[in-house]
């Protein structure tokens, strides 16, 4: 059964969950304050360093000093917002773009709020239909949050849309480990396996088709092709016996 991707998994109009967690993030750890303690304008001249030379030295993935996390947290936060409206505007490159400009500026101090990026970015491919692009930004919020709830919720359906079912499913369990009361993953762990049934003879079929092409290509020289052999079952040990014949 084909579902809908905006009623099943609540994209239709993303009110973006994780904002939950940026709050309480911004309550402990490092998060605990981002406005530039001068009080001076995020973009202020003068007040931070260029986009670009900031995204160049997240690249080498040395810590910020206090001053520094301060300025990028709040630039993050900034790009963020941004996003999130281009997102509601059903702008879903244009946001994609803004969240891989304020990944790009998070080192591992920033790992929380990273996460809530991708996981955001991965919704705007997941409107788009790229599902590929969906899986891998998904893998790297499990990477840092294996927890995260809304990142397995997308990435089993986006594996589920390039035929990784197998995949799917897994992701489907661990959502319910973590959730119980997760109706569509419930639905899609009952669902699943008589699907991967299906797939997986069908790949045997496919497989036995190609092993029987190759073995004409072989066999054709002396005359012969794979209708010669035929597989007969002995009723005595269930096993299986090849018997030639020249019948063709």
């Amino acid at each position: 059964m084909e579902k809908d991707s905006d009623s099943e998994y609540e994209l239709a109009h993303e009110k973006f969950p994780e904002e939950e967690l940026i709050e309480e993030a911004l309550k402990s750890q490092d998060f605990a304050e981002y406005q530039p303690h001068d009080g001076t304008p995020v973009f202020a001249e003068g007040n931070q360093k260029d986009k670009e030379e900031l995204k160049n030295d997240a690249d080498t993935q040395e810590l910020y000093d206090d001053d520094e996390l301060i300025e990028v947290r709040s630039m993050v936060l900034h790009i963020k917002s941004e996003a999130n409206d281009q997102f509601h505007a059903s702008n879903y490159g244009e946001a994609a773009d803004l969240y891989t400009e304020a990944i790009e500026l998070c080192r591992q101090q920033l790992n929380v709020l990273k996460a809530v990026l991708l996981a955001n970015r991965a919704a705007c491919h997941l409107k788009n239909l790229e599902y590929e692009k969906t899986e891998e930004d998904c893998s790297a919020v499990i990477e840092l949050d294996p927890a995260y709830l809304k990142a397995l919720l997308r990435r089993a359906y986006a594996r589920e849309q390039l035929d990784k079912l197998t995949l799917a499913l897994e992701d489907y369990k661990q959502v319910l480990e973590i959730d119980p009361s997760q109706s569509a993953a419930r639905e899609a762990v009952s669902r699943l396996p008589g699907q991967i049934e299906i797939q997986q003879e069908k790949m045997k079929e496919e497989c036995i088709g190609k092993l029987k092409d190759l073995g004409n290509i072989v066999l054709k020289p002396f005359g012969l092709s794979t209708d010669n052999f035929k597989m007969v079952q002995d009723p005595a040990s269930g096993g299986y016996n090849i018997q030639f014949s020249q019948e063709k």
